[in-house]
């Protein structure tokens, strides 16, 4: 009996470390905690914490996929900016050689003693010039018997006629080119008031 007193006694004595009161209730065989709660008491799982992370990460994906693809289209646009750009002020540059080419031609048809092979072979490369520009989208601005557009047309002239009414195109004295839908060089005219 002395030796369960002091069994007793020193079970008194000692006291019971802290870490073992915040013990979680031990499991069952079945998985569930001793006490019957299951996992809506905030339990975490780290399936779920993956899963989050993977929805996460897959947004940022489409995101930056979207970020880069509208950089692609921005780059794409602005190159074909530049691109027209540069070919409208080729175009206007070229179009004083067209000119001048036109004036050679005129020249030689008047000429009386221009060999027929010369004519020929200025009218074939003025051909070809024309050819290369209709293929870039350049055309002519109809002006002569037209009705005056201060869009397509330069007034440099006015006249009286009686053949025609006022506002109309009497004359066209340098012809003008459109690249697309943009004017490259309105027609210098003349209009009758």
């Amino acid at each position: 009996m002395a030796d369960e007193k002091k069994k007793h006694h020193r079970q008194e004595e000692e006291p019971v470390p802290e870490e073992s009161k915040d013990l979680e209730p031990e499991e069952t065989g079945t998985g569930e905690p001793a006490d019957g709660k299951g996992e809506a008491e905030g339990e975490h799982h780290p399936e779920q914490d993956w899963q989050q992370e993977k929805e996460e990460l897959l947004d940022q994906l489409k995101r930056k996929q979207a970020d880069l693809e509208n950089l692609r289209r921005i780059a794409k646009k602005e190159q074909a900016e530049a691109r027209e750009y540069a070919l409208h002020q080729f175009l206007c540059r070229l179009l004083p050689v067209v000119d001048n080419l036109e004036r050679a031609l005129e020249s030689a048809r008047s000429s009386e003693n221009m060999p027929a092979g010369h004519i020929e072979g200025l009218e074939m490369i003025h051909r070809q010039l024309m050819q290369i520009l209709e293929q870039e989208g350049v055309s002519r601005i109809e002006a002569e018997g037209c009705q005056f557009d201060p869009n397509c047309h330069h007034a440099v002239l006015q006249d009286e006629s009686s053949e025609s009414e006022p506002g109309t195109v009497l004359e066209e004295l340098q012809k003008g080119y459109r690249h697309r839908s943009r004017i490259l060089r309105p027609s210098m005219v003349k209009v009758c008031r």
